[in-house]
């Protein structure tokens, strides 16, 4: 049985609990404002860059909203951001060793 109209699910791996927790602690919810992320992490994008940037998908967050208006407040919630930063820090990780190897040649 399948249903060749339905998105096809993504997975990402689940955050590190402490990342989540310093998150909260630093934004107070777990609904983070667009121009608050965007002021504590994408200092050097204008606003305007910053959605363009989540829009295109080159920033892999989703936004959410908590009514339908098109003036509605836009929203990251704390997980969401929580497995970016992690998925960030893993490939920075492996990363790592490539360049360490390719400055000693």
């Amino acid at each position: 049985m399948s249903n060749n109209s339905q998105a096809p699910l993504r997975l990402h791996p689940a955050p590190d609990s402490s990342t989540v927790e310093l998150l909260y602690r630093t934004f107070g919810d777990v609904l983070i404002p667009l121009e608050k992320l965007r002021e504590q992490y994408f200092r050097n994008l204008n606003k305007e860059l910053f959605v363009a940037e989540i829009t295109s998908g080159r920033i892999e967050l989703p936004v959410t909203t908590l009514d339908r208006s098109r003036k509605a407040l836009k929203y990251v919630h704390i997980r969401h951001l929580a497995a970016l930063i992690d998925i960030r820090a893993y490939k920075a990780d492996e990363d790592m060793p490539r360049a360490q190897a390719e400055a000693n040649e």
